[in-house]
């Protein structure tokens, strides 16, 4: 499998709009990997993760045609993961699309539908939304995904399991330290995870003072309660994203010596990883 990170920043992205902490005066002006724009993931070419706003920006900057792409699944509600609002440009008059194209199928959970319904009236039916299950897998884009609840600031934010058969990516952003019936089902799955991406939005913190995203204390934690229950190799990749300016050491040129000194890779806008 292929996992391409197109965003990996938090709501206000590195450097933040708006911001003049030193964080974001050092990313202005060293650039590079400092760099981040809101999170946004794509598997194996054909399945998207998250639909920001900076979603028009990474299909430029990384040469994606999106009429390649039928699936996209959302994590969660937050506008930095969730910007319906783009989709409404499939409609007639402002995208040609080729005959037999069929439609853009956004899939999540209920705090989606409304907006998602909206967008597939205003586009003609040209976006679908199904909704999605906790803990039931579904098919998408030739892989097997399956929901998991997460612990965020929303009624049902979901992380997620991709396989293809051979191998599984466990997807967690945005969220803590997951909740004990995500736990309870990981234990059961039998699955064996060749990627897991974990949320950092608190960077180099050994804890944070609330449990909506993690920190890399929570990640070591997390990958350790992982290898207990058997979900990992010693091939697994363990990769930290979701940075927010405000984390410690939250600079990917600080940063990923700390990560690699814990066996962590720090992800960086377009990013591609294979296992």
């Amino acid at each position: 499998m292929k996992l391409k990170y197109l965003g990996t920043a938090a709501a206000e992205g590195t450097p933040a709009l708006f911001c003049s902490c030193e964080v974001c005066k050092r990313a202005r002006r060293l650039g590079g990997r400092n760099i981040r724009t809101r999170s946004q993931a794509l598997v194996n070419g054909s399945l998207m993760i998250d639909f920001p706003c900076d979603t028009y920006w990474h299909i430029t900057q990384y040469d994606i045609d999106l009429l390649d792409i039928h699936h996209c699944i959302i994590t969660h509600e937050h506008e930095d993961h969730f910007y319906p609002d783009d989709m409404h440009y499939l409609r007639e008059g402002f995208a040609v699309v080729p005959e037999g194209w069929g439609v853009f199928t956004v899939c999540g959970s209920e705090d989606i539908r409304e907006e998602i319904e909206r967008a597939g009236e205003v586009s003609g039916g040209r976006v679908e939304y199904r909704f999605v299950r906790p803990f039931e897998p579904f098919e998408a884009a030739g892989l097997t995904v399956t929901p998991l609840r997460a612990r965020h600031g929303t009624p049902n934010p979901y992380i997620y399991i991709i396989s293809d058969g051979r191998t599984a990516l466990l997807y967690a952003n945005d969220t803590g330290l997951f909740p004990e019936e995500t736990w309870d089902y990981l234990a059961g799955c039998g699955v064996k995870l060749g990627l897991v991406s974990m949320d950092c939005t608190g960077g180099a913190y050994d804890r944070l003072g609330y449990d909506a995203h993690m920190c890399i204390g929570n990640n070591i934690e997390c990958r350790a309660r992982l290898r207990e229950l058997g979900l990992c190799t010693d091939e697994t990749r363990f990769v930290l994203n979701h940075f927010s300016h405000n984390g410690l050491s939250a600079l990917y040129d600080d940063f990923v010596k700390i990560a690699g000194g814990e066996g962590f890779i720090t992800s960086y806008d377009g990013m591609e990883i294979e296992f």
